[in-house]
This record gives structure tokens, C-alpha cells and sequence, in this order.
């Protein structure tokens, strides 16, 4: 784990930001009471208010009462902690590339106060969830969806997180009408996100879970549109991972299709754009898709896929199996 490693945030994590961003104890008591007001029952002594700050920071993650409600209300979130539930939450970051007991674990330490008790907790609830899928507990998946039903709002990305994994949840379940639906919500969600990476990964998530519905959904698949959703990723994308969405599906499509060419030319790029990303879990898919399409190197390619895995301890990583 590096120092930048979550670890938990405890009400003293969080006081730490808070004084740090407002100058100390005395000045963060004399921002609270002014934007509070007289009118929600803060002591209107600035000393009783900062003692009541100072046995705050003691709690752990033990709930806040109502000190910590006023601070969420008041302060919110500060950003880094916000960010890094957000990078928590997200399937396409490298947080999602650790070992799935360890990702778990990290989650779980976050799912209390304060975070626990914030609009933040929603990327913690999407992040279980993901955790959830990838464990094929689609009860759980769907209780931690619930549970982040009601925060997603506060946040256009995390909506579009939520409905993602909604239809995820929904396509395994064999759910095709509600799962078409849940796509459809997404791609006006994504639509809505400022142009850059992030909408690029949301995009390419939307055109993999697309085309995956495609390619499986009856006895004839549908190769051709299915591509065409790929080819639809930015193929200049700044995101890796966008790319390695892009170059994967293209290798499977053109390796169903017979082109193996173009397939082994795709497959090459998904495994360069893996390593980019510094996603090795999807490393190991595009090396094993390689080994499909170019048999010849196969057994090299699944000696290194073996090694990923052995080394992050992926033993959820299946080879044929989805992600």
C-alpha cells in the first residue's frame, strides 16, 4: 500500500481537513456559528461550541451526533476525502484493480462516520455493489444499490455509476427489458457529463454493456452493431482505460467475425492500453483474449496471465469468464 492508500477516515481525519482549511479550532467554531445561525440550538458561547468540536475529533468512527451533523450540513465533505470515496467507487479506476478481498476490506472502512453519515457515502454503497457483482451476489449488489439510491442525486457521476451497475445487475439477473432501460438512462446521464476522460470511461462502460447484450442476447449474435458501439469510444480518448474498452471489443468482434488479422491487431493494443492504465486485472483479459485469437503464442500469453493473477491474487479472474 502506498501513503496516498485510503485506510479509513476517522472524525479526526475529517476535523484535520476542516481546521486545516479554516485556520484552526477558533476560526472553524466562528465559521460554524455564523453560517448555522442562531435559529438550530448551537451553544452561543464560541467556547462550548469549540470543546464540543475538540471531543468530536475523539469519536473515531463513532457516530457524530449532532456536532458532527451540523459539520456535515455546514462543510460538507472536504474534497480529498470526497475524491477518494469517488476513486473508491468508480469501476474504471485502479482502485477496482486490487485484489477483490483487500478492495473489500478498504470499503469497508469507509462505510462508517463520518463518511458513513455524508453524500460520500453514496461511492462507498457503488463500490459494494461493484464488489458485490464481481462476487456474483446479486442480493447484496442490490441492497447496496438501495442503500446508495438516495444520495446518488448530489452527484452526476455517481448516477451515472448507479445506473450502470443497475444494468449490470439487471443483464445477470436475465433481466433484458429492465436492463435496456437502465442503459438508456445512462447514455442521457453521460450525455450530460462535461467532455473529457471521465465521460469517456462512462461512455465505453455504457458501449460494452451495449454490445455485451448484443453478442448474447439470442442464439445469433449480433457482431457487426456490436463493433460499431466500440468503434464508437473516442479513439483518442486521454482515459487508457476508454482505449482498452475500445481495442478489446473490436478483437473479440473481429475474431467472432474471422478477421483474425485486425483481431490479433486490437487484441495487441487492449493488452499495451491495460499496462497503461496500470489496470493489470484487465491486463490479464486482454492477454487471455490474445491467447484466443493468436494461438500460437498461447501458451506464453496464459504464463503471463497466470503470473498477474498469482501475483494480485485474482482468484476471482476465471479465464472465459466475465468481468
Amino acid at each position: 500500500m502506498s501513503d496516498n492508500s485510503p485506510m479509513g477516515c476517522t472524525w479526526q481525519h475529517y476535523l484535520e481537513h476542516l481546521t486545516d482549511a479554516h485556520g484552526g479550532w477558533t476560526a472553524l467554531t466562528h465559521t460554524l456559528m455564523r453560517r448555522a445561525g442562531p435559529w438550530v440550538g448551537l451553544p452561543v458561547d464560541p467556547g462550548t461550541v469549540e470543546r464540543g468540536l475538540r471531543r468530536l475529533k475523539s469519536r473515531g468512527n463513532a457516530s457524530g451526533g449532532q456536532y458532527g451533523r451540523w459539520l456535515l450540513h455546514y462543510f460538507g465533505v472536504p474534497r480529498p476525502l470526497e475524491d477518494t470515496a469517488r476513486w473508491m467507487g468508480q469501476y474504471h479506476g485502479r482502485f477496482a484493480d486490487l485484489p477483490l478481498s483487500l478492495r473489500e476490506a478498504q470499503l469497508w472502512l469507509w462505510d462508517r462516520p463520518p463518511i458513513a453519515e455524508s453524500p460520500a457515502a453514496c461511492w462507498i454503497h457503488l463500490g459494494l455493489a461493484s464488489v458485490a457483482l464481481r462476487r456474483r451476489d446479486r442480493q447484496d449488489a442490490r441492497l447496496r444499490l438501495a442503500h446508495a439510491a438516495d444520495t446518488t442525486r448530489v452527484a452526476l457521476a455517481a448516477q451515472v455509476e448507479f445506473t450502470l451497475l443497475e444494468a449490470r445487475l439487471e443483464t445477470d439477473g436475465g433481466q433484458a427489458v429492465h436492463a435496456d432501460e437502465a442503459l438508456a438512462r445512462a447514455r442521457a446521464q453521460i450525455a450530460r457529463l462535461p467532455p473529457g476522460g471521465e465521460r469517456d470511461c462512462y461512455h465505453a462502460r455504457w458501449a460494452d454493456q451495449r454490445a455485451y447484450r448484443l453478442i448474447h442476447a439470442g442464439p445469433q449474435p449480433r457482431l457487426l452493431p456490436a463493433a460499431r458501439l466500440y468503434r464508437s469510444i473516442n479513439v483518442q480518448s486521454p482515459a487508457a482505460f476508454a482505449l482498452f474498452r475500445r481495442d478489446h471489443g473490436l478483437a473479440y468482434c473481429h475474431w467472432r467475425l474471422g478477421d483474425r488479422d485486425r483481431a490479433i491487431h486490437h487484441a495487441r493494443a487492449a493488452v499495451e492500453h491495460a499496462g497503461d492504465a496500470g489496470l493489470l486485472r484487465f491486463r490479464v483479459m486482454a492477454l487471455q483474449l490474445l491467447a484466443h485469437v493468436e494461438p500460437r503464442e498461447a501458451r506464453g500469453l496464459h504464463s503471463r496471465a497466470d503470473r498477474i493473477i498469482t501475483e494480485l491474487e485474482h482468484t476471482d479472474l476465471i479465464p472465459g469468464t466475465r468481468d
